[in-house]
C-alpha cells in the first residue's frame, strides 16, 4: 500500500542555518490530499514571519525500509 507523508523545511531567515524541518504524523493516501495540507501549512508559517517550502515523500506501508 503507497501513502503520502507531508514534510516542511521552516526557516526564520534566508540562511540554511535557522531552519528545521516539521512532518505531518499522520499519512495521507492521496498525492493531492497530502500537497493541499502542505500549502495550507506552509502558507500558514508564511503568514507568521518565516520561509516555507514542504512537499510530499511517498511511502510504501508496511514494507521495510
Amino acid at each position: 500500500m503507497m501513502s503520502y507523508i507531508a514534510i516542511l523545511l521552516l526557516c526564520s531567515s534566508p540562511s540554511a542555518f535557522t531552519c528545521g524541518t516539521k512532518a505531518n504524523p499522520n499519512s495521507f493516501v492521496s498525492l493531492e490530499a497530502c500537497m493541499e495540507e502542505v500549502q495550507q501549512v506552509a502558507e500558514y508559517y508564511r503568514h507568521r514571519g518565516l520561509f516555507s517550502v514542504g512537499n510530499c515523500i511517498k511511502v510504501k506501508i508496511g514494507e521495510p525500509v
